[in-house]
């Protein structure tokens, strides 16, 4: 319920800080610890946004430095946690940048991407700085051998001697610290706008849901997303080195190609599903039909056979409507473009 008076404002913004809170902490909840706050931010501002974000952000640190502070036992948060700490605190301002209300304020994907940019140019001095320290790559050894030790113990039953030894090759530590790395280093801001853009559009869905802004104008709505043609020369760009990195090498630039490669990737590929989706109202088919779709296509995207194509086929069909016509409303008749 909206709490008008000043005192149910703290009181709602606190329980939606503790939702925040106990998400973090509770496993498969860490991916959607930002939705409470955005909620705070849909339904009272960027004030209390920025309120709740520095209680959640003191809070997380008490708990970090709370044992450490009253126990010998206890060391203060080691280099992995300090990570984590720089982690929380980007995503944090990214949620408020994305909320910023900007007196000529841009649409909220140029937010969004300005929140992403932000945070990668925060990860590059950190990614240096992290490769110098001893005792981060310690840390990253330790890790890392821990996971294959855990990989192993389940995937070691394996009857075909080839499987087997192909097993063992793929979790030594070292092949999975390589793998994880040239992922997360391809992929590290996609994987953050992902995650900012879903806890905004969860966040303000929500709010929107629960009559929190009936003054306000409508939400977002995913059937009516559209990227100006505009968009396609960056991805074209990125596109054109990423094929220059795998087939001769760039260096570090090919970790800036990838990276803004698969964000536009992403964007491109919520087109395609905004046509979908479209399609889907246009001839009222029923809303169980589009969520089973959805999850089916998350499935098959995490599946190794046809993850590939998923990721891929989406997008191509979000880029081709800059040259087809999908979304015509009923009554109206296809026009040729000039």
């Amino acid at each position: 319920m909206y709490q008008r008076s000043s005192s149910g404002r703290y009181f709602e913004i606190l329980l939606f800080t503790l939702s925040s809170l106990l998400l973090y902490h509770t496993g498969v909840g860490l991916l959607l610890f930002l939705v409470p706050l955005q909620i705070v931010a849909s339904r009272r501002g960027i004030r209390s946004l920025a309120l709740a974000a520095g209680v959640f952000f003191a809070v997380f640190l008490i708990i970090r430095f709370w044992p450490a502070a009253f126990s010998k036992d206890h060391a203060l948060p080691d280099i992995l946690g300090t990570i984590e700490i720089g982690v929380v605190g980007v995503l944090l301002i990214g949620m408020i940048v994305v909320n910023l209300p900007l007196r000529r304020r841009p649409r909220t994907l140029v937010m969004l991407l300005a929140a992403t940019a932000l945070a990668g140019a925060a990860a590059l001095p950190a990614a240096v700085w992290l490769s110098g320290i001893p005792a981060f790559q310690q840390s990253m050894d330790a890790l890392f051998a821990e996971i294959s030790k855990a990989l192993s113990g389940v995937l070691a039953p394996a009857a075909d001697t080839g499987a087997a030894a192909f097993f063992a090759q793929m979790l030594q530590p070292a092949r999975l610290r390589q793998m994880s790395e040239a992922y997360l280093l391809r992929s590290l801001l996609a994987d953050y706008a992902i995650l900012l853009a879903f806890s905004w559009w969860a966040g303000q869905a929500a709010a929107r849901r629960a009559r929190a802004l009936l003054d306000s104008t409508p939400g977002f709505r995913l059937s009516r997303f559209r990227l100006e043609s505009g968009w396609l020369w960056p991805l074209i760009v990125s596109g054109a080195l990423v094929l220059v990195d795998l087939f001769f090498g760039i260096s570090v630039w090919a970790y800036a190609a990838w990276n803004i490669g698969l964000v536009l990737l992403f964007l491109f590929g919520l087109q395609g599903m905004a046509i979908v989706l479209f399609l889907f109202e246009k001839y009222r088919l029923p809303r169980l039909l589009w969520f089973l779709l959805v999850v089916g296509l998350v499935i098959l995207a995490a599946s190794p056979g046809a993850g590939l194509f998923i990721v891929l086929v989406i997008p191509v069909l979000g880029i081709s409507e800059n040259w087809i016509r999908y979304r015509i409303p009923h009554g109206a008749a296809p026009k040729a473009d000039s």
